[in-house]
Parts: structure tokens; sequence; C-alpha cells
């Protein structure tokens, strides 16, 4: 594809939440929706009566061939031709319907026009900078998804996240320390103006404890007492995704929501942070713009991640929370010296010396791989081990546990 011209000030295809919806469904082919507005129905329109009769059995041909780089058979060259350009005619059509109003957002599906629009919705994606290009991969094609894209998606995925958790407020990491907060706690404690503030005066215990010790109310310092403020930390994520071969389709796509839904819902909060960082046999961090862009292959060297980890949460002050996210037992160690497993329960251990909690996501249940994901959480200590049968369900779980 060859960069257009900035088209900031020129007319938009369509708008940010549509853009959203659709990079969304080209994101993940797993999300399917159904509108009451068939697309189909508009590509008929501009075929002629032959193609119209038997559409039904080469439509999903035609759609799967223009977004593959497959073998196309001489024989249907003239008719893909011409249903190709039936289609581009359609989806001007629903464009300009969309943008008039004269059909309704709610009535048409985002997912199905990826289906039956894959190659113009790429294109005016591109356009509008939410796709850097494509590329060619394993016959299929692969979009590469720009900054922009990143941001719209992550507001589609944190809604996704949010549908069935009701209304709330991100709430602040609170821990059993005493401190200096501007929410209070239940216990009480006398007044200290090198710690308190009159705020923080509770009214009604002070008045009892002044009338306790003399009839006429006078206030003295000795009875004022203030609710214990609660000792809000920092708190630094730091999310190992794993990207080895194993990790391919939905798991991969899971773990890469879970992180865009997490890393939006962290924003609305200045104090936290978010550390991205994928492995396989090797590993890096991941920086704005490339979490949809991650792709599976490699082996899988948990010990290495959990390093990582730990050389992030090193010295840093705050609450350190590890995310490993993987589906099955390491089958590479960074040292040469010890096995896989020993690696990875060993680099649990060590967690320890940062006061990190280590929470494991397992994307598999093999009676191994289990095994070993309690011995690390036994060598961590603060830790806990869930198992998610659809990969897709971990976005909501994180945003419910970030959310209070």
């Amino acid at each position: 594809m060859k960069k257009p011209e900035c088209r900031v000030c020129g007319e938009k295809n369509f708008d940010r939440q549509l853009a959203a919806e659709l990079l969304y469904s080209l994101f993940n082919p797993f999300y399917s929706e159904r509108g009451i507005i068939r697309p189909e129905e508009f590509i008929k329109n501009y075929l002629n009566d032959e193609l119209k009769g038997q559409y039904e059995v080469f439509s999903h041909i035609f759609n799967d061939l223009l977004q593959s780089f497959g073998y196309i058979n001489p024989a249907w060259s003239d008719r893909l031709e011409e249903y190709a350009q039936a289609r581009k005619k359609a989806w001007e059509e629903i464009k300009k319907k969309l943008l008039t109003g004269e059909i309704d957002r709610s009535e048409i599906s985002a997912s199905e026009l990826v289906d039956y629009f894959y190659d113009e919705v790429v294109e005016d994606l591109f356009n509008e900078g939410y796709i850097k290009g494509v590329i060619s991969r394993l016959n299929r094609k692969k979009v590469v998804f720009s900054s922009q894209a990143e941001r719209a998606v992550g507001e589609k995925v944190l809604r996704l996240a949010l549908q069935s958790l009701g209304n709330k407020g991100y709430g602040e990491h609170e821990s059993g320390k005493r401190g200096v907060s501007v929410v209070l706690g239940s216990e009480i404690e006398r007044f200290d103006e090198f710690i308190h503030t009159f705020d923080m005066l509770d009214i009604q215990e002070t008045l009892v404890n002044a009338a306790l010790r003399n009839r006429e109310l006078e206030i003295e310092e000795k009875d004022m007492v203030v609710r214990q403020p609660k000792h809000v930390e920092k708190c630094i994520y730091v999310m190992l995704i794993d990207v080895s071969d194993s990790m391919r389709g939905r798991k991969i796509i899971g773990a890469i929501e879970a992180a865009l839904a997490l890393k939006k819902a962290i924003k609305s909060k200045a104090h936290d942070e978010l550390h991205v960082i994928a492995f396989n046999h090797n590993v890096r961090s991941i920086r704005e713009g490339e979490i949809m862009n991650l792709n599976a292959r490699g082996r899988t060297d948990i010990g290495l991640a959990l390093k990582r980890a730990r050389e992030i949460l090193r010295g840093r002050r705050g609450t350190g929370v590890v995310l490993l996210i993987t589906d099955g037992e390491p089958t590479s160690s960074y040292s040469p010296f010890i096995t896989p497993w020993r690696c990875a329960v060993k680099e649990a251990e060590n967690l320890r010396t940062v006061d990190a909690r280590l929470t494991i996501v397992m994307f598999g249940k093999e009676h191994r791989f289990l095994d070993l994901c309690n011995r690390m959480a036994r060598a961590a200590r603060k830790s806990s081990v869930l198992f998610f049968p659809n990969p897709l369900d971990l976005k909501s779980f994180l945003v419910k546990s970030y959310i209070r």
C-alpha cells in the first residue's frame, strides 16, 4: 500500500466508534455479531442474474480468496472480478447510508461488514491511519495495526470488559499499613498535628470524649480523635505474555485483549504503571502501539520472563503485581545449567526479593502444567493460580479485579 496524504482535514469514511468496531473485528475473528440489515443484499443488487442465482455457492469461496493469497482457478477469474466490483459498489453505498443516517449503526454488524468487505474495510482504515500495512503470513493477509488503532481498540475492549460490571470507579490500592491518605479507615486514634489534618477529625467521637470529661463540652486537644488513614500504595503491574507457538488463536488474542483493557483502566489512575512483556525463548518489552501486532512463535522460557519482571520491580516503590499468562510448561531455560522447570520455580522464588505478588493465568490444564504452576505459586508465596477455559474471558476478570 502507498501511504496516502494526510486526511486530518478531509472527509472521514466513518466515525471513531465504527472504526473501533471494524478494527476489533479484524483483530479478533472469534468475535461475531449479527445485524438486522444483511450486507450481502447490497452486493446482490450489483450482480448479474447468473451470479445472483449462484450467490450462496460462490460468495464464501470468493470472500476467502480475497482475504488470502491462495490459488485462483482461471475459470473463476471473470466471476471473481465481477463479484469484487459489485462488492466495492455495495460498500460505498453502505458507507454513504451510514454517514447520512439512512442506516442506523445499531442495525448493521461490524463483524459482518469485515466478513463481506474485508479489502475495502482495510483500505479505508489504512487511509484513516489505523492500519500501517498488510503482509502475507501463512497464506493469509496479516494486518499491521498502528498506535491509533491500539487506542481505539483498547476503548472497545474495555467497554466489553465492563459490560457486566456496572458503573463503578477505579479503586485505590489499599494495604494493611498505616500511613497518610484521604481514604479513612475504621480505627480511631488520637489527633496528631504532625500527621493529621482537621478535616480528618471524627466530630462525633470527639464530642463524646469531651462530654465524658466535662458537662460544658469544652473540647481540649486530648479529646480530639481521628479515623486512622489507610495506606494507599502505587501498583506496578508487570504482565508477562507467552507468545510461543502454542499460544496461537484465541489464547494470544485473549492475552492481548487483557493487556489492552488493563492498560486503559490503569491510565485513569496516574499513580499506577503497567509494563507489558512478551516472552518465548527470548523476552522483550512491548512499547506503545505494538501490543496488537504480537505473533505467536518460538519456545517457552517462563524463568526468563519472571527474571525480567523481577528486574523491573527491583528498587521500585509500590506494590509489585506480576501477571504470568501462559498455556503450558516451559520448553527452554536461559541458563544452560538448570532445566526449564527448575528455572521457572527458582525465578518464582526470587520474586520474594522484590516482595511481588504473582498471579499465574493458565490457558492449559494438563496435569504436569498444573503441578508446575502450583510449585511456582508455593515458591513465590504471595500468589494465586487461575484457569481460563476461554481466554477471551480474561479481560473482564482483570478489569473487575482492578475496579472496586
